[in-house]
């Protein structure tokens, strides 16, 4: 059985990567009880990588083809990731009927070891289910449905106006 925290739906990190886990926000202050979630730094050189959990509200609807899904133990995951460098990024669900709603996380490593570690430990929850980051790597299309996520650099080249 794992000893996963889950403070961040869909979101969990297994409790010895827990101090590395932090909550950021792009256009509001993010708290619990009146006090930002951020991550020791201790724990960050010592495991080398920083989770952070983005709150976003910056949204935009995804297309299917632009999404992959894992299913493990009948719950499924939908996502898309990137990676630049040692910093790689998750939009991901679980996958439900009607609208779904991505979020992001982001883990920023030290190392490549450090990165596929830390993508063990790291989880979301689908169904009472926990997958790994490190699971999402095998995948199959989604299936057609209504997404958002949070924008990306990528997103926004593809909505720019093209000139002639």
């Amino acid at each position: 059985m794992l000893d996963l925290i889950c403070d961040a739906a869909p979101f969990c990190v297994a409790r010895d990567y827990a101090a590395a886990a932090e909550t950021t926000g792009m256009f509001r202050k993010v708290d619990t009880a009146g006090r930002p979630i951020q991550a020791n730094a201790g724990a960050v050189q010592r495991l080398g990588v920083r989770i952070q959990v983005v709150s976003n509200d910056f949204l935009n609807t995804v297309s299917a083809k632009d999404l992959r899904q894992t299913c493990a133990e009948g719950a499924c995951v939908v996502f898309r990731m990137s990676c630049d460098d040692l910093t790689c990024t998750w939009h991901a669900a679980p996958a439900t009927a009607g609208s779904v709603h991505l979020r992001e996380i982001r883990l920023t490593a030290t190392s490549i070891e450090g990165l596929a570690r830390a993508k063990a430990k790291v989880f979301v929850s689908a169904g009472g289910h926990a997958i790994s980051l490190a699971q999402l790597d095998q995948s199959q299309p989604a299936p057609a449905g209504d997404y958002t996520a949070p924008v990306t650099a990528e997103d926004q080249a593809h909505r720019a106006p093209r000139r002639p």
